[in-house]
């Protein structure tokens, strides 16, 4: 069986674009390493006619992994079951809640990270707690792509 590994960052506020365009490609490089990837962006193709929307509601009646409780249940089943997390945070302006809690869900079940972040001046180096769930502090995606791969002995 192969390793899983959660693609944490941001989306709300993004296009669907950006939203997806860093996860496939590390999802492909990944692969070549032995390793399956799992995207909180899989199967939601509601978002792709505009940019996200940083309001849940806006998307309600497009089914259950729109609401609060499927968005909810289905990331932290995925960080639950993951060997470990790759977190993007790279030229954020703001703090992403969504990615935060899931590097807090991470802490708490012991699974590694390998977050991807400038070396200084991103948003989330200002808060203590956040910065301890950091295991692994890189500054590129090939770094980070490696150091999973590292982690996980592929």
């Amino acid at each position: 069986m192969k390793p899983l590994v959660y693609l944490a960052g941001p989306i709300a506020g993004l296009s669907y674009d950006d939203a997806v365009d860093w996860r496939a490609q590390a999802s492909h490089d990944l692969a070549t390493r032995g390793i399956e990837a799992l995207s909180p962006m899989r199967a939601k193709h509601a978002l792709e006619e505009r940019r996200i929307s940083t309001n849940f509601r806006d998307y309600a009646g497009s089914g259950p992994f729109y609401t609060s409780r499927g968005i909810m249940t289905r990331d932290f089943n995925d960080v639950k079951r993951s060997d470990a997390l790759l977190v993007n945070l790279l030229g954020l302006r703001k703090q992403t809640t969504d990615t935060v809690m899931e590097l807090g869900w991470a802490f708490a079940l012991q699974k590694p990270t390998v977050v991807v972040i400038e070396p200084t001046g991103n948003v989330h180096d200002n808060h203590p707690l956040i910065a301890e769930t950091f295991d692994f502090r890189v500054a590129t995606m090939e770094e980070a792509i490696d150091a999973v791969a590292v982690i996980l002995n592929r």
